[in-house]
């Protein structure tokens, strides 16, 4: 079937925010900047008939043939022309990692923070900056993102056997498991697809600036893939949303913009531009990776909250 009947199907027989993702990341000319927003959607109206639009661009279909079909009612579609992607996860080898992963910084107790960086200290043989607890916090978070690559490095990447993640979490075929949870499995999909690629250009040859940026790369999307990972373990667990993952953060911005009236957003949006602008500028002077990444990542916030605002603005 090709690229452009299967967004027809989408549109026709679908329409979900979890399905959209899905079928989005595999088409050749997707953006990587629109893909990286649908984990700070929600399943409203606006954010599907949002999604629809950019498959129809990527595809090549009129904004005219797009509304045409979002005019018409979704359809049942027959349960054998379903296309059920295999959804896995590879559970990351993680026995260098374990002590460091398993510290939360943000619940864990100043003795926890001390033990850890004094095992780490031993282990790695060299030592934090200062004796503070922001300073404990860094030297943990930097050995951590060391372990994470150099262990990116030494073990083979098909170590670990996939699992089917409809198995492991049954909860993903019940009508009432929160759509949010879906949209996490693709972000831990795709976080381990990235991983996974940035881990066989680690054997490239590359330039002290381009591993950097590399390594800044893998270490994320592994974080992200845990993260992600830990949210189902705990529903499984608990039967309720941990709220951990960067994702609900994006929720609860959505929320706080819904609640704005036209005047308000005017000003935000106002507000957005400028910091967008800022942080651009601020961007191209870094002299450094970590701090190029950081402003590169207020500018994504921003962009994101700027194009929701937008949206919000045409609904006044």
């Amino acid at each position: 079937m090709s690229h452009k009947n299967r967004v027809i199907d989408f549109i026709k027989f679908d329409r979900s925010l979890t399905g959209a993702k899905q079928l989005y990341n595999s088409l050749p000319n997707k953006s990587l900047s629109f893909l990286g927003s649908f984990n700070r959607m929600r399943d409203t109206e606006a954010d599907r008939k949002l999604v629809a639009y950019h498959l129809c661009k990527a595809v090549g279909l009129e904004e005219r043939q797009m509304l045409a079909l979002w005019g018409t009612k979704v359809q049942s579609q027959p349960e054998e022309e379903k296309e059920q992607p295999e959804m896995v996860v590879v559970d990351f080898p993680g026995t260098p990692l374990e002590k460091i992963l398993s510290l939360n910084p943000a619940t864990a107790s100043w003795k926890e923070i001390q033990e850890l960086a004094g095992a780490l200290s031993d282990d790695s043989e060299r030592d934090p900056k200062g004796r503070k607890k922001v300073d404990l916090l860094a030297f943990i978070k930097s050995e951590r993102e060391l372990a994470i690559v150099e262990t990116s490095k030494e073990v083979p990447i098909e170590v670990k056997k996939t699992i089917k993640l409809r198995e492991q979490f049954p909860f993903l075929r019940e009508k009432d498991c929160p759509d949010i949870l879906k949209l996490l499995v693709n972000e831990m999909i795709t976080a381990y697809e990235k991983y996974k690629a940035g881990r066989s250009q680690l054997f490239n040859s590359l330039t002290a600036e381009e591993e950097a940026l590399l390594s800044r790369d893998i270490v994320d999307n592994f974080i992200e893939n845990k993260e992600a990972f830990a949210e189902l373990e705990h529903y499984k667990n608990n039967g309720q949303i941990l709220g951990a993952h960067p994702i609900f953060e994006a929720q609860k911005i959505k929320e706080e913009l819904d609640a704005l009236n036209a005047e308000e957003l005017s000003l935000k949006a106002s507000a957005l531009r400028k910091n967008i602008s800022t942080n651009k500028k601020k961007s191209e002077a870094a002299d450094n990776v970590e701090d190029q990444a950081k402003y590169d990542a207020a500018v994504e916030l921003y962009s994101w909250q700027s194009q929701y605002v937008k949206s919000l603005l045409k609904k006044k």
